[in-house]
């Protein structure tokens, strides 16, 4: 949950992700990779486009966790079986279920967290770009402004950018 939270990652990003992919000296996770199922079969794909495959910030709240996490663990893929294998859909199912049942959230779907991460970014604006958005998320800006453009209209106040753009 931090780091489909923190970094904003789909759900395959999320599960494909080893230790080797963070860095955390500079607080940054490489997205290079997606878990995919084959009925219940895992295999690792590249990600879902060309856009997707980036480096995202780690949040400060975030960082601590992940690497103790890594610290942790005996191989180096952060999601896998009880038998350390690559995480089956089956797995997959399992853990969220009971995710979902310790955040007492039957509805609780892991791309929520995603939506939150472009939210918050979007009440961040004009401090972030929605071209950046779009990067950080691995997607297009036409998505994130198809979207999520009422939180943009909300931020908006066109009467105090004219005034300071022209006004004297």
């Amino acid at each position: 949950v931090y780091v489909i939270y923190g970094c904003g990652l789909r759900r395959g990003e999320a599960l494909a992700l080893e230790c080797s992919d963070f860095d955390f000296k500079n607080k940054k996770l490489n997205v290079n990779k997606s878990l995919a199922f084959d009925e219940n079969t895992p295999y690792i794909k590249t990600t879902k486009s060309q856009n997707s495959i980036r480096e995202v910030p780690i949040p400060s709240n975030v960082l601590p966790f992940l690497q103790e996490y890594c610290q942790s663990l005996k191989q180096s893929r952060l999601f896998h079986t009880a038998r350390k294998n690559i995480m089956t859909k089956s797995s997959y199912v399992k853990l969220w279920a009971g995710i979902r049942k310790q955040m007492n959230s039957p509805t609780l779907t892991a791309h929520i967290f995603r939506h939150n991460y472009c939210t918050n970014l979007c009440y961040q604006i004009p401090t972030i770009s929605i071209k950046k958005i779009a990067e950080l998320l691995g997607d297009h800006e036409k998505m994130v402004i198809e979207v999520y453009n009422h939180i943009i209209l909300e931020k908006e106040d066109a009467q105090t950018a004219v005034e300071q753009a022209l006004g004297v």
